[in-house]
């Protein structure tokens, strides 16, 4: 008995196939997406006051600016690893301070508090106007300035552990009060990752 013969797929039939094949391909890549997609960290200023606040007659500042930042890990199964954490004040347009707060190991579903005290950058001598538009405000009792974050993070699924991510939030309109302020209003972050 002749065994039948076999047709080959037609091409019709082949581009089928791997459209197919393609399309499992596509949906299985959007599942683990959409499973492991971390959501978006959001960051905060939770306090921010100033120490040894003063100019040199040269027209720089001294002192530094005291801020607590609040950082929100709201992903349920991602841990995140902060590698360096950078912080800028801003008043104007011109930097006035900065700082370098170490890494941190942020767990699923947390909040870490994150203490700096930036420091005025007394090498930078500040454009005029904008020295006496600070002076202006430190004489009222408040002075409003924008801090910015920059961060190096990795997401970490158990032992897996994702490409570097650089995070960058802008705090605008953060107020900060001269006498020993006794209350706070939270400022939150515009964060871009």
């Amino acid at each position: 008995m002749a065994e039948p013969r076999r047709t080959r797929p037609t091409p019709f039939q082949c581009v089928a196939a791997t459209l197919v094949a393609l399309a499992v391909v596509i949906l299985i890549v959007v599942i683990l997406w959409l499973a492991l997609h971390p959501s978006k960290l959001r960051l905060s200023v939770d306090h921010a006051a100033a120490s040894g606040f003063n100019f040199t007659a040269a027209g720089a500042l001294t002192g530094a600016f005291d801020l607590t930042l609040r950082a929100y890990n709201w992903n349920e199964r991602a841990a995140v690893s902060y590698r360096s954490i950078e912080v800028g004040v801003w008043y104007g347009g011109s930097y006035v301070a900065g700082a370098k707060a170490p890494g941190f190991l942020q767990p699923p579903e947390n909040e870490t508090r994150v203490d700096v005290a930036a420091q005025a950058a007394a090498a930078e001598v500040l454009p005029r106007d904008v020295e006496a538009a600070m002076k202006r405000e430190r004489s009222a009792g408040k002075l409003t300035v924008d801090v910015h974050v920059r961060a190096k993070v990795h997401f970490r699924y158990g032992v897996v552990t994702t490409r570097r991510y650089t995070v960058r939030a802008s705090c605008p309109a953060v107020v900060v009060d001269f006498p020993a302020p006794t209350t706070f209003h939270r400022v939150y972050c515009h964060v871009h990752i």
